[in-house]
This record gives C-alpha cells, structure tokens and sequence, in this order.
C-alpha cells in the first residue's frame, strides 16, 4: 500500500484495508466509515420508504440482492471451507499442534493437513474429525481418543483403534504389530507400497502391514531395527505366514536370506 493513502471513501483519514472492488477504505467494511455514515439519511421519508417496499417486491431485486450477497460477492467470505466441511489451517492447527504433527496443504496453504496415526501420511481430515480429536484433548473423563486416520484400512489395522481396557478380540495379522513410529518410518521408505505384490496405499481394498523380517521372539532386542521390517499388504502378509517357520505360533523365520527370497 503506498505511503498516507487516504480513504477512497471521502473521510480523509488514512486507508487500511482494500476490497475486492478495488477501493481502499479507513475501516474493515465501508459502511463504519464516517463518510459513508453522513450521506446516510438520518429519516426516510414516507416516499422513499414506499419506494424501496415497492421495489423489494420485485423478485428480480431480491435475486439480485442475494447474488450480491453470497459466495465471493459477500465481504466475509473465506474460501468456502466450512461450508465443505474442509479445516482450515489458522483455525484448528494452534489447537491440535502440541498433540498431532501438523502443517499447510502444499496445494492450497489455507487447509489444515495432519499425519495418519497408522501410517503416517499425510492427509486432509474433515472438520467433524478434528473437531472430535480437539473434544477428547481438552476432556480428560471421555471415552476414546478420535484418532485421525487417512482412510477406514488404516482405521480398522490400526491395533489401537476403538481399544478398550480389555483387549479386543485376537487379531491375526495384527495382534502383534510393530511400533507405530518404526512402522510409519518403513511405509515411507517403501513409498507405501507392498513389497511383495507391488501394489501402492490408493490401490489397495485392504490395509498395509510392517512384518518382521526375523522373528521378534528370537531376536527382541533388534525388533526396532528399521532394515529387519518390511512393507506388505494385508494378503501378502497372511501368505508370508504360511510359509513354514514363519507361522503365527512363533512368529519366527529360520534366517533372513529365506525372508528376502520370500517377498521378492
């Protein structure tokens, strides 16, 4: 804005904020401006009230009033997010951040983008989530967490999802899965795409799962090592597990040059 800009509106005093149409004005809307206030008539008289009854009589007029009103034409538009039901990022980011990693939509940097809590990727929640996650972060006697998830596979994989105090029931691919910052880390550098199948996150009807290269019962203290996991869909995973040594009794393979025989 150049320097002492004065009001497009005739008040004199300073211009701060420009409209859409072009003006510039001393106020956030032109009708607090003093100018604008004076050439108000105080008193309508009885003709010019008839006028303006007559006239919103007119349906054209009323549409018109409507159209100049709505969408972009209306001063406190803003995008139309909520109406979409799409969180916008200066709205909910300062009060999920300390809880959930968070960040602008690279394509558009006023919606709110949040990592999956199964896999780790990025994703635009719906407000309805985050307005669910925010409730169970500021009331502690609730139940459940409102986690955010990226679709209903990482949802229904997730071992955590809709857990209770007592175990829900016994889960045979995922009822020992791995720790969720080693399995993120993986589905990343594997691009989210199964290793054995070669079929990427979008275009899979099922979740992915990070399986132990070796088994965790044989080796626990290597169970976090990123090179001994790798990334597979959930019926892969099923068909890795019927290999002989690999079975879910002991969760166990024989050595790592038979695994990577395995998924390739």
């Amino acid at each position: 804005m150049e320097q002492n800009r004065k009001c497009d509106y005739g008040c004199g005093k300073e211009a701060k904020y420009q409209f859409k149409n072009g003006k510039w004005c001393c106020c956030r809307h032109h009708s607090s401006c003093e100018a604008v206030k004076n050439k108000r008539p105080s008193n309508l008289t009885e003709v010019h009230k008839s006028k303006i009854r007559k006239s919103m009589k007119s349906k054209e007029i009323r549409k018109k009033i409507s159209r100049a009103n709505t969408g972009e034409q209306n001063p406190n538009w803003k995008g139309g997010y909520d109406k979409k039901g799409i969180p916008r990022y200066d709205n909910y980011a300062y009060k999920i951040s300390y809880a959930e990693p968070v960040r602008r939509y690279l394509k558009d940097p006023n919606i709110l983008e949040v990592k999956c809590a199964y896999c780790g990727n990025w994703f635009v929640p719906t407000r309805s989530a985050i307005f669910e996650r925010i409730y169970c972060l500021t009331n502690d006697n609730i139940y459940g967490v409102s986690k955010l998830y990226c679709s209903d596979n990482c949802k229904s994989e997730c071992p955590i999802f809709n857990q209770t105090l007592y175990p829900k029931g016994f889960k045979i691919i995922s009822s020992r899965e791995v720790q969720p910052e080693l399995r993120q880390m993986r589905f990343k550098i594997d691009n989210y795409t199964c290793q054995k199948c070669g079929k990427h996150q979008d275009e899979l009807k099922i979740g992915l799962h990070c399986h132990h290269i070796e088994g965790i019962r044989w080796e626990p203290l290597e169970s976090a090592d990123l090179d001994k996991v790798i990334t597979l869909c959930k019926d892969c995973h099923k068909k890795v597990h019927k290999i002989e040594g690999c079975g879910y009794h002991d969760m166990q393979c024989k050595n790592k040059e038979e695994n990577y025989e395995m998924v390739s």
